[in-house]
């Protein structure tokens, strides 16, 4: 039995790994046609065509759906993609980590939940532990530059794109990387940019059906949400296979909150894309949720 199990995992390992060299396949065709251009430029429209060949092989492998393929996420989160193609020079990395690992910080906006106010109160009951936590000097002023952003009643910077201004709430972690700079700059509080924020909060527009992970929470997540030591989580927590019901259960915690998470995994993830072209490194990133694909930057010229 076990046998079969494992000969069925290596053959979904094998289909997702010659989908994906499909990437290279037409990016090679796309490479000798822009090669003569200048430099930068035909490195963006290559990193462009990347991203965009990227999301249709997520879609083609299932990924479209809202809980996902566990065999095939526990393969796309642990094994980095590095392919080559020696007569060019052309390589590309992919690597992909989940994305929904803790509460999405735009929970806290009360008017867009009249009929959950769990999820509101769940927000601001881990952002108020995660101060405490690491002693944040000024709570209240950066719960109050956070609300603002959260509920849409400040502008945001001129140098976001245009996508972002549109949407209410904070979409990315650019964004809300930007209002604790702010905070650190008026209340003179390092501590605030040591806070490690993506492991308790995620950065996404939200629909009506956003749920956050059950299957691949962060421990840090776990422990200030439903007030379990971090040792304890960190010893029996296994990212991706443990579900949240059994772990709570097994430590006589209560889920309150059981219908914000999902019961399985989900098509829910941040990817990176490193790739080499001509005499440079270049990266870019996204989000990915379920088919589609949000939050894309091209980080330019990797030092």
């Amino acid at each position: 039995m076990d046998k079969t199990k494992h000969g069925i995992a290596l053959f979904i390992t094998l289909m997702v790994i010659a989908s994906i060299m499909s990437i290279i396949a037409v990016s090679f065709t796309y490479l000798e046609k822009v090669q003569k251009d200048a430099g930068t430029t035909s490195a963006i429209l290559q990193g462009n065509l990347l991203h965009k060949n990227t999301v249709n092989i997520l879609k083609s492998q299932g990924f479209d759906k809202k809980q996902g393929d566990t065999e095939k996420l526990k393969i796309l989160y642990t094994m980095p993609l590095l392919l080559s193609e020696p007569k060019s020079g052309f390589s590309l990395n992919i690597s992909c980590k989940p994305l929904m690992v803790g509460v999405p910080i735009s929970w806290l906006d009360k008017s867009l939940f009249p009929k959950t106010p769990t999820k509101v109160v769940l927000a601001s009951e881990v952002l108020t532990s995660v101060m405490e936590l690491y002693d944040v000097q000024e709570p209240n002023e950066l719960e109050r530059l956070i609300l603002q952003a959260a509920t849409g009643k400040v502008s945001q910077n001129e140098d976001d794109a245009p996508r972002i201004r549109s949407k209410k709430g904070i979409v990315s972690k650019r964004q809300f990387y930007r209002i604790i700079s702010d905070y650190r700059l008026l209340f003179d509080d390092p501590k605030v940019l040591s806070i490690p924020w993506d492991r308790y909060f995620s950065f996404v527009e939200l629909k009506s059906d956003t749920q956050i992970d059950g299957s691949y929470l962060s421990p840090e997540f776990i422990s200030v949400a439903f007030e379990i030591p971090i040792e304890i989580v960190k010893e029996s927590w296994i990212i991706g296979e443990t579900t949240l019901q059994s772990f709570l259960s097994e430590n006589s915690t209560d889920n309150k909150y059981k219908k914000l998470f999902s019961d399985k995994a989900l098509n829910a993830m941040h990817c990176e894309e490193t790739y080499a072209y001509r005499d440079g490194q270049y990266k870019m990133n996204f989000d990915y949720i379920k088919g589609r694909s949000s939050n894309f930057e091209f980080n330019g010229k990797a030092e």
